[in-house]
């Protein structure tokens, strides 16, 4: 009885101290992300009708209209400033703006509007290892480039002063800002962008790289900056066609993907590149960027804009980012700047690989006020301290492993009229965030992808992940030339975090958006301005009603030009359990006829199995995928991983010494580590 009695004393004991543990940790209250919505006009972008945006074009004299008073110049930058001071998520985009306005604007500006700049910039918190509780997103690909650069300049511009919040002078946030800018630039080069081909994302990144390569006095940083954004817009080069940019990415919300117009925020930038009119006015955001190209501070190398505008066909296959276990290869896991900077800037949390040093560094940062990421703080109860949360994560594949960017390996097929793209077999079967897998681009307001809704496929459709964004569970996904073939496998239970499993897939297809089109059970034909669309499914395929809440998940607030609205029939569905297997060939008008084209893919050879498996026979050749691994074209095993570059333009490898691209025409040689960029022309 005594042994017994010491077991319950014991398993008493460790209950009260977990229940007064869970209270403490409850009592951690989380810090609001963003203001009050009934604040939103104390925090706004806009005064009076007119934007930040504006604000800079009247200060820097490139436009006279709109106009500002100077109360309404004191009002407007004291919006942005008081949201830096509060620290709410994303103060660190409104950072760059207001350097931009101190550096090139500063004498426009009164007394008063100087002091909130600089006091705003010398009271600002630039990373997780400084004092302070709050909500900001510090850590992915493009926050960290943003916090680094903002610290880098103000500590430039303010270099004998003491920044209050750390107490440190200018000078020593440069020196730590600089350790944390050049790993991010090293990271890119070596291995791509994390956030790799996302029209949101990469806009939050050539912002601050506009402001370094403006500002910053190391000539030789400056310069392997250039060269960091040259690699961003060949990347965007290869994968854009007709000036329309929607590719596959880690990183992509619903307008993002359905259409050039409504989702691609680098547009204004690709305008002033590639030559063409503009029809979207860059935000304060993207203006950092188009500023520093009309000035002439930027140019974008001849050979880059040469690929984007032509209209050769041709296959890009590229590989993008870092998975945990290349992390691990890497020697990129650990608490040093330029680790976090790798793991995080993945978005890389609870994958087994990184999870203990996920919450070592919160822990040490004590980061557990933070929204995003505090629910942590409740993983280091003493009870839990024998789990061993390494095996716990390798042993189940919870929702939460999804997050992490990992690796793209990119198949891109681009002709004159279209462009279609597939993630080749990116973690199957993974819950997936925001991952978009194959898309194609068929004209500026029309693509054509599908997903699998996390949820129980009735709601979540503005969510991350939800109905349209992301995947619950990531599919099988290939590609041969302008072919692409999607399995899915409806899993029968749920994993942990997941709320609910959808039995269903879907095609984002608007029935009204294309000239043509024929649905006939489980396959589709469609026809847009020349271009020629089949969609073969394993099962029956059915159009949704309308759903004004499904429709604005896509749009996100956004609006089509010229009164196109997304109305009538645009979710096409596959229901039932099991695989769903799409195949989706394109062709175009210079090719064959649309009736030519129908019938050539009803005589193709299509066999589905029943096990996950899809035989297809087309003109390009043969392709044979199962879920569980097989992808043969032609009886031949096909390349699932590539190198950082492969297409007629360039070749690299990843870590590659330089990357030279070519384009027949023009030449460009970039060394990263000798900080050259070598422009050469025929």
């Amino acid at each position: 009885m005594t042994v017994l009695y010491i077991l319950c004393a014991v398993a008493a004991f460790f209950v009260l101290l977990t229940v007064y543990e869970l209270i403490r940790l409850i009592r951690i209250k989380p810090i609001p992300d963003l203001p009050d919505k009934s604040d939103a006009d104390k925090y706004s972008l806009n005064i009076n009708g007119k934007s930040f945006e504006d604000l800079y074009l009247f200060l820097s004299g490139k436009q006279t209209e709109p106009s500002f008073s100077e109360d309404e110049i004191y009002s407007l930058l004291s919006k942005q400033t008081e949201y830096m001071n509060k620290r709410f998520d994303c103060a660190d985009f409104r950072a760059q703006m207001l350097f931009k306005i101190h550096k090139d604007c500063g004498e426009k500006l009164n007394e008063k509007c100087k002091a909130l700049i600089k006091e705003a910039f010398l009271n600002f918190k630039y990373f997780m290892d400084e004092p302070g509780d709050d909500s900001m997103c510090y850590w992915s690909e493009n926050h960290l480039l943003l916090f680094a650069v903002s610290e880098y300049l103000a500590g430039q511009e303010w270099h004998d002063e003491i920044f209050t919040n750390n107490g440190m002078t200018g000078k020593e946030h440069m020196q730590k800002a600089k350790i944390r800018i050049d790993a991010w630039m090293e990271q890119r080069f070596n291995f791509g962008f994390s956030e790799y081909l996302s029209n949101n994302y990469l806009a939050e990144d050539i912002s601050p790289m506009a402001n370094y390569i403006a500002y910053s006095k190391d000539e030789k940083s400056v310069e392997k900056m250039k060269i960091i954004m040259d690699i961003l817009w060949l990347d965007v080069a290869l994968n854009s066609v007709n000036n329309r940019f929607v590719a596959v990415s880690s990183r992509m919300y619903g307008n993002n993907k359905a259409a050039n117009c409504i989702g691609n925020s680098i547009q204004a930038a690709m305008n002033i590149l590639w030559g063409k009119e503009y029809y979207k006015k860059p935000n304060y955001i993207v203006l950092c960027f188009t500023d520093i190209v009309e000035k002439g501070i930027y140019f974008l190398p001849q050979v880059i804009k040469d690929i984007a505008i032509s209209k050769e066909a041709f296959v890009s296959k590229m590989s993008c980012g870092l998975s945990p276990s290349d992390m691990v290869k890497e020697n990129l896991i650990g608490q040093q700047p330029h680790q976090i900077m790798a793991q995080m800037g993945a978005e890389t949390f609870t994958n087994p690989e990184v999870i203990y040093n996920t919450l070592q560094y919160l822990k040490n940062n004590k980061m557990y006020r933070n929204s995003f990421v505090g629910y942590f703080k409740f993983l280091n109860l003493t009870i839990l301290k024998c789990v061993n949360w390494q095996k716990f994560a390798r042993r189940y594949s919870i929702m939460p492993h999804g997050i992490a960017l990992g690796r793209g390996n990119v198949y891109t097929f681009r002709n004159a009229h279209y462009s279609i793209s597939t993630d080749i077999c990116k973690d199957v079967g993974v819950c997936g965030a925001q991952d978009h897998v194959w898309t194609t681009n068929i004209a500026e307001e029309l693509t054509l992808f599908t997903t699998h809704p996390a949820g129980n496929g009735n709601g979540k459709y503005g969510a991350s992940p939800g109905y349209w964004i992301g995947n619950g569970r990531r599919p099988v996904s290939v590609q041969n030339e302008s072919v692409n073939i999607t399995i899915y496998k409806i899993p029968e239970k749920k994993r942990l975090g997941e709320t609910d499993i959808a039995s269903m897939t879907h095609a984002y297809m608007p029935k009204d958006f294309y000239d043509e089109f024929e649905l006939d059970g489980n396959t589709v034909f469609a026809k847009k301005n020349g271009i020629f669309v089949a969609l073969i499914s394993n099962g029956e395929l059915k159009f949704k009603p309308f759903d004004s809440d499904s429709a604005n998940g896509i749009l996100k607030g956004r609006k089509f030009p010229d009164d196109i609205k997304l109305e009538g029939e645009f979710d096409l569905c596959r229901y039932g359990n099991g695989y769903h297997i799409y195949i989706t060939e394109l062709s175009d008008a210079d090719k064959e006829t649309f009736d030519e084209f129908k019938t050539r893919i009803r005589n193709n050879a299509v066999n589905f199995g029943c096990d996950g498996s899809a035989k297809y026979t087309t003109e390009s050749g043969m392709i044979e995928v199962s879920y569980d691994g097989i992808f043969n074209v032609n009886d031949k095993p096909a390349e699932k991983e590539f190198n950082r570059y492969d297409s007629k333009f360039c070749k690299a490898k990843r870590k590659s010494e330089t990357i030279t691209v070519d384009s027949g025409k023009n030449r460009l040689i970039l060394d990263f580590k000798n900080a050259k960029r070598n422009v050469e022309s025929d």
